[in-house]
């Protein structure tokens, strides 16, 4: 339920937000595939303006990647959307993969088809992000990064 702050409209500060659902959809239209959810928003009385949560929009972009990822959707178009909701640059997810940033301009824009592995690892960034890790992409990070090999390791049974 919203606070006292936020029992007024952000956008006019006049109307009182009412407690509503809200259909979301994100459309890849070179894929041809779309996604919706039904979320709580707060519609404002007074404007009709909408007010998500920024935290349920952000879930919402990682698990309409997922869904993409599980329904199988390898498009470049769907890559873009995945890196987006990560939040990474091009050239950031290029050094993670150890690609060419035009590589990645590449597979975006279809004129080359995502190279599977890549595609797969994008994929469990994604997953991680969801579940609130980031596992796959340090390990990534890690392997993007030249340093020597630790000469022992301590492993720790979970």
């Amino acid at each position: 339920m919203a606070g006292d702050g936020e029992r007024r409209c952000r956008r006019c500060g006049d109307g009182e937000l009412r407690e509503e659902t809200e259909t979301l959809s994100v459309e890849l239209p070179r894929s041809a595939v779309t996604a919706s959810v039904s979320v709580p928003v707060r519609r404002c009385a007074a404007c009709d303006d909408v007010q998500l949560d920024a935290s349920l929009r952000e879930r919402f972009r990682l698990a309409t990647c997922c869904e993409l990822a599980d329904a199988g959707v390898d498009t470049g178009e769907a890559l873009r959307h995945m890196r987006k909701a990560l939040g990474l640059r091009a050239a950031e997810l290029a050094r993670l993969l150890d690609l060419t940033p035009e590589t990645i301009s590449h597979w975006e824009t279809g004129r080359a088809a995502p190279n599977r592995a890549a595609f797969i690892a994008v994929c469990a960034m994604v997953q991680d992000a969801l579940d609130g890790r980031t596992t796959t992409r340090d390990r990534l990070a890690r392997l993007a990064s030249p340093e020597d090999y630790p000469h022992a390791l301590a492993v720790k049974l979970r």
